[in-house]
């Protein structure tokens, strides 16, 4: 019975789960609820929307308009804001348009957010990144990375900082992303 319902979305389980409890008989609630680890109140809630003929259930969709949790945007309006400004030393590629990439992980960008005291989860962070542009996948030459982290973190930090002198002064910063070749030689 868990393997079906496994499969079915939360109606649908709801549902199947009145049904049974209605097969079974007295007690069915109590019975149906401790082998599905559904609620007795929402075996219940099931059987009344099977008794009305599901009439007041809309087709298209699970839950009602405007149900569920608001988007956590919403309840800490500065997360945006936080976010992009822990993205701006460490994005890649053209800073305006597509394809903007990022060396910090979800996981990484999460702890920063924590630290900050805005908690966001990977799901979360990786919505507002996407909604700004950037690539959900981790820029990082990862054997590079790993055997010497902190040096590279160094660099990058330097390149940063030149950047914002130059930036400040008015000068022109060019960002060039290079690849190691094949071992092709011409």
């Amino acid at each position: 019975m868990n393997v079906f319902l496994s499969r079915l979305d939360e109606q649908q389980r709801r549902w199947y789960a009145a049904l049974e409890s209605k097969r079974i008989g007295h007690g069915g609630d109590r019975v149906t609820a401790r082998i599905t680890g559904l609620s007795e109140a929402t075996i219940r809630r099931g059987r009344r929307e099977l008794d009305a003929e599901l009439a007041d259930r809309s087709v298209g969709r699970i839950r009602e308009a405007g149900g569920g949790r608001p988007v956590l945007e919403m309840q800490d309006p500065a997360l945006a804001g936080v976010l992009a400004q822990l993205l701006e030393s460490e994005t890649a590629g053209a800073p305006q348009g597509p394809g903007k990439s990022k060396r910090s992980s979800l996981r990484q960008l999460s702890a920063c957010l924590q630290d900050r005291g805005h908690p966001a989860g990977r799901m979360t962070i990786g919505r507002l990144l996407k909604k700004a542009g950037y690539s959900l996948q981790v820029n990082a030459r990862r054997k590079e990375a790993k055997s010497s982290p902190a040096e590279r973190n160094a660099q990058f930090q330097h390149i940063d900082a030149q950047k914002r002198i130059h930036l400040a002064a008015g000068d022109p910063v060019i960002s060039v992303d290079t690849k190691k070749g094949t071992d092709r030689e011409f």
